[in-house]
């Protein structure tokens, strides 16, 4: 019997990855919290107080988009509050 487990529906990439020269062992970590904050930023710009509740790590996680070709910006406002935007 081929008994299916939990984490298959992880194996492939949720992210699409855009850029033709990602590494491919990458690949498979663009998922899970990057994929939160792909469909965050493309309900438009989110501060990092948001993005905080979904990923503490959440710079790494939108570097991890830019790495995949996405076009993420960091607009920094007074306060300490930075504005994220997903430039398609």
């Amino acid at each position: 019997m081929n008994q299916r487990s939990l984490f298959d529906a992880y194996r492939e990439p949720l992210v699409d990855v855009r850029d033709p020269n990602a590494v491919e062992d990458d690949k498979p970590r663009l998922n899970g919290q990057n994929l939160l904050i792909l469909e965050r930023l493309r309900q438009g710009p989110a501060t990092n107080a948001e993005l905080s509740q979904i990923a503490l790590k959440y710079s790494s996680r939108t570097s991890d988009l830019r790495k995949a070709g996405y076009n993420v910006t960091c607009e920094r406002q007074p306060g300490g509050v930075c504005v994220y935007r997903l430039e398609e």
